[in-house]
């Protein structure tokens, strides 16, 4: 119920009340003045017939005389008229006659008889059971000659007096209704007026609270109305300053957060999750409604748990690391910093630099650990020879060769940790041309075929003269094919064989590597690209090389936008493939033109280059 509708009851209800006060009063002041009038004329009558009874009665009552009398004086002044005895007898009454009149009761203990024979006049008002009607007597004593000789009392139908109130009681009510009704219209504009400032301040407010900033009201309204509306105006341009503030903040804070690499969350004192950003709903994988989750049960780590507990209790601020278990274990740190009455919560996964730093120790101690051997070679047959082997021609010859081995052995070391950190670090300039990858078949047979029968192993090249002309550097995609064919030489048993193949689709040209040799266990494979990893490391240094090929082969076909993979299986040989994408289709005569531009006399020179699996 709106305030109009409750003002307007409210008024209707006090003008009702007060009209039914006034109707009560009215009715209660005209049934008693009308009741005194009618006394009065009752008096009147009761003294002229007082005076004409002592005038004409006689000296000693009878029926006959009497009643004849009253009745005759009562129809000439148009009253019921009686006339009782000094001892309750009535001797005459308009009314009756005859038997009637002397069967009547005796009237002596009657109240109006009772005051008149006590010389004082009597009124009430009675219902007279024969005549079913109200009555009021007046009666007066009859005193002659100072003796008291009898009571006259006269009497007039209330219905006359009922019937003047009521008439004049339905002019009052008709009177009152239309008071009501010019009131409750009266009310009706009246509240309309007053409390449209009201009305137009709650549903501005309404508006308010719903959101909706621009709400206002109009200043128009003048006294306390228009005081208060110009302050619920200035209310509410303050209220859209600050929320329009806190808005372009919390904006600001979300594209912030939202872009951050790092996972931050919001929690309250009971670890309960307010906000997260999206890169913590990511990490975390929240479901859709993660607020009120709790954070120690989505990450159940007791090291954040302590953490958690540490910073709410001590109030400043905390670290941790910690690993998350999921799909994949992440090593993560985690800060939590107090925030007014929450906490800030960062989550950062160091997965990653972690690894980086076991691979940038385990490179160092590897790096040592290859140079240590040949130097450690180069010292010793150094060292012999100062001890005097140089005397002994056949011994000090050998032992200078192992020396020219080692040292030969330690420059391709640096020689690949060079290539190797400028392939990383993309300083190597591409010299990219159009070349078929079937020109490097004479080179590679001219380079390993004396390997391939020292060995005992079997060489196929079958990659056919159609495929698409790729764009590449020519010398670096050569070492690509060098690295692998070796790699598969290392670790066939003699009476193997190695197969050289390739084909082509409509987005890259794939070429393979594949031999009969030992295998790779399917745990290592993960792993068979990083620098100096090997699967057999006794026998890898037994058969030389420096454990950078498939990382050095990985890192060129990177800078041309190509991939590399193995399929292999521990004792059932290895497929490598390595695939380069394709620039555009050529046509037969663009590919016609880009052969007789190549330079038909240049070869590839041998590469110096080694892989381990």
């Amino acid at each position: 119920m709106n305030i109009r509708t409750k003002l307007i009851l409210n008024c209707m209800g006090i003008v009702l009340v007060i009209l039914l006060a006034m109707y009560a009063y009215l009715d209660y002041s005209l049934k008693r003045d009308i009741g005194e009038r009618i006394t009065d004329e009752l008096t009147v009558q009761a003294h002229l017939t007082r005076e004409l009874l002592l005038e004409k009665l006689p000296n000693t009552f009878s029926y006959e005389v009497v009643d004849s009398f009253v009745d005759r004086l009562g129809t000439a002044s148009d009253i019921n008229l009686t006339l009782i005895g000094h001892d309750g007898i009535v001797w005459g009454d308009t009314q009756r006659d005859g038997q009637q009149l002397r069967n009547m009761d005796n009237h002596l203990n009657r109240p109006e008889v009772r005051e008149a024979l006590a010389g004082r006049f009597g009124v009430i008002d009675r219902y007279d059971e024969t005549g079913a009607i109200w009555f009021r007597y007046l009666a007066l004593p009859l005193i002659r000659e100072g003796e008291l000789i009898g009571v006259s009392r006269v009497a007039l139908p209330m219905k006359d007096i009922d019937s003047v109130v009521g008439k004049s009681r339905w002019i009052l009510l008709l009177a009152i209704c239309a008071g009501l009704v010019f009131a409750i219209l009266l009310n009706i504009i009246t509240t309309n007026v007053t409390t449209r400032p009201i009305r137009d301040l709650t549903q501005a407010t309404k508006s308010l609270a719903t959101g909706e900033l621009n709400s206002r009201v109009s200043a128009a309204a003048s006294g306390h109305y228009g005081e208060l509306s110009n302050h619920f105006n200035q209310m509410a341009d303050r209220i859209e300053m600050q929320i329009h503030e806190i808005s372009r903040e919390r904006n600001l804070r979300d594209s912030i957060l939202s872009k951050m690499v790092e996972a931050v969350l919001l929690i309250d004192s009971q670890f309960a999750i307010t906000y997260a950003n999206s890169a913590a709903i990511a990490m975390l994988n929240f479901p859709v409604h993660y607020q009120a989750l709790s954070l120690v049960e989505i990450i159940s780590d007791p090291g954040l748990k302590h953490l958690l507990r540490q910073v709410t209790d001590t109030e400043k601020a905390g670290y941790a690391e910690i690993t998350l278990v999921g799909t994949t274990e992440r090593e993560t740190e985690v800060i939590v910093v107090p925030v007014a009455d929450e906490y800030l919560v960062s989550l950062h996964d160091v997965s990653q630099l972690r690894t980086l730093e076991r691979i940038r120790s385990d490179f160092v101690a590897n790096v040592a650990h290859e140079m240590r051997v040949p130097l450690t070679s180069i010292h010793g047959y150094a060292e012999t020879l100062l001890n005097g082997a140089l005397e002994d021609t056949g011994a000090n010859e050998r032992f200078v060769e192992k020396i020219l081995q080692q040292s030969a052995r330690l420059s391709q070391l640096v020689s690949d940790l060079l290539d190797l950190s400028q392939l990383e670090s993309g300083e190597v300039k591409l010299e990219l041309r159009p070349f078929e990858i079937d020109e490097f078949q004479d080179t590679i047979l001219a380079l390993f075929e004396p390997v391939f029968e020292e060995a005992s192993l079997r060489f196929e090249w079958r990659i056919p003269g159609h495929l698409p002309i790729v764009m590449a550097d020519k010398q670096l995609m050569g070492q690509v094919l060098a690295n692998l064919i070796e790699n598969a030489i290392k670790y066939t048993p003699a009476g193997g064989s190695i197969t050289i193949s390739a084909e082509a689709n409509e987005s890259e040209v794939i070429v393979h590597v594949g031999d009969t040799g030992i295998g790779i266990p399917t745990e290592a494979i993960p792993r068979i690209f990083e620098r100096f990893y090997r699967v057999d490391k006794g026998r890898s240094r037994e058969m030389g090389g420096t454990g950078l090929g498939l990382a050095i082969a990985k890192h060129i076909l990177l800078q041309h936008n190509g991939r590399i993979w193995v399929d292999s299986s521990a004792g059932e040989g290895s497929v490598f493939h390595f695939a380069l994408p394709l620039q555009r289709r050529f046509s037969v005569t663009e590919q016609i033109a880009q052969l007789s531009q190549k330079d038909e006399a240049e070869s590839l020179a041998p590469p110096e280059m080694d892989g381990g699996k």
